[in-house]
C-alpha cells in the first residue's frame, strides 16, 4: 500500500470504477473534487422505490479518515433530476467531532438512472445546522463499461516492465477491489461509530479462514475476553452504553498460521449496522468508539 505505483493504481480505480448490483439499488465510485482542488475518493449506495432514494455514502473509503454517512433524496425520471443529501453520520475514522462534519448536498441531471454509465456535478456542503462549508464537485462512474475500463488498467499494468512481480501480484483487480470495501481498521487506527441507543450489539468472527487468530478484548480498559480463539463460529456480545464514549480495543496476541491478524467485527444498534475487520500484528491494537449521539 506505500508503494506509490500501488497508491496511483487505486487511485485509477477510484476514479473509474462502478457497478450497478441489481434493479432500483445503484451503486457509484469515484472522487468528490474541493474548490481547493483536492480530490477525495467517494462512494455512494441507494435504493430506488418510485421516487425516493435511500442509502449511504463513503468519503474517503479507505483511507484514514474514511467516513460512512447515510443518504436520502429523489429521482425525478421526468426532469432526470438527481438529488441527494447526506445526513447523518454513520461512522468515521476521523477525529474530528460529529458536529464540525461537512455534508453533501447534491442535486444535477441524470439521464436515465438505471443506464447511466457516469454522472457529475456541483454540490454544495452544509454543516448540520444549513451553514455553508466546502463545496466541489462529484465525479462517478457506473455500469460495465467501467469495469472494462478497470479490466484494462489491469492488463497494462500486468503487461509493463515498470512494475515489479510483487506489485503485479498485489494490484490485480479482484484483490484490489477486496482491499477498497473491507472497511479495515488497521494499526493503532480507531473507528467512531455513532448510535442513539442505550444497548449495542458486537459480533466477532474469523470470515477467512481459521487460522488461530488469537486477540484480548476490552471495553473501556476492562478485559472481556482474553486470550481468545477466533472462529467462524460467531461471538456474540452485548454492551449498556453508560457513557458518551464506549471503546472497544482489540489486541492481537498471536497471528495463527497466516500473517496479519484479521478479525471480523459487526456493531449492530436498532438503525445501523456497521463492519469492520482488523488488520494487525502480534503486539499491535486497534479500536472502535461507540459515541452517543
Amino acid at each position: 500500500m506505500r508503494n506509490p505505483s500501488f497508491r496511483l493504481f487505486l487511485f485509477l480505480i477510484c476514479l473509474t470504477f462502478g457497478s450497478s448490483l441489481k434493479a432500483q439499488e445503484y451503486e457509484f465510485f469515484g472522487v468528490i473534487k474541493l474548490n481547493d482542488t483536492s480530490f477525495i475518493s467517494y462512494k455512494v449506495l441507494f435504493d430506488r422505490v418510485n421516487d425516493s432514494i435511500q442509502g449511504y455514502s463513503l468519503t474517503d473509503f479507505a483511507g484514514k479518515h474514511e467516513t460512512k454517512s447515510n443518504i436520502k433524496g429523489y429521482y425525478n425520471e421526468d426532469e432526470n433530476l438527481l438529488s441527494f443529501e447526506e445526513y447523518d453520520i454513520v461512522y468515521t475514522k476521523s477525529p474530528v467531532v460529529q458536529k464540525d462534519f461537512c455534508f453533501v448536498n447534491f442535486e444535477g441531471k441524470v439521464r436515465d438512472l438505471d443506464r447511466v454509465k457516469a454522472f457529475s456535478g456541483d454540490f454544495k456542503g452544509l454543516y448540520a445546522d444549513g451553514t455553508s462549508c466546502l463545496d466541489g464537485m462529484i465525479i462517478v462512474n457506473s455500469g460495465q463499461e467501467v469495469k472494462k475500463r478497470v479490466e484494462k488498467i489491469d492488463k497494462v499494468v500486468q503487461r509493463s516492465r515498470k512494475f515489479s512481480d510483487s506489485i503485479k501480484k498485489n494490484i490485480k483487480v479482484a484483490k484490489v477491489l477486496d482491499t477498497l470495501t473491507r472497511n479495515i481498521i488497521a494499526k493503532n487506527e480507531n473507528l467512531n461509530v455513532f448510535t442513539r441507543d442505550q444497548k449495542i450489539k458486537l459480533a466477532i468472527y474469523d470470515a477467512g479462514k481459521e487460522d488461530g487468530d488469537v486477540i484480548n478484548l476490552f471495553v473501556d480498559d476492562k478485559p472481556v475476553l482474553e486470550n481468545y480463539t477466533v472462529l467462524h463460529e460467531i461471538k456474540h456480545l452485548e454492551f449498556d452504553l453508560k457513557n458518551a464514549e464506549t471503546k472497544i480495543r482489540v489486541e492481537a496476541v498471536s497471528e495463527g498460521t497466516s500473517s496479519p491478524n484479521t478479525v471480523r467485527l459487526e456493531v449492530e444498534d436498532s438503525r445501523n449496522f456497521v463492519r469492520t475487520i482488523t488488520n494487525l500484528k502480534e503486539g499491535e491494537h486497534a479500536q472502535m468508539t461507540l459515541v452517543k449521539k
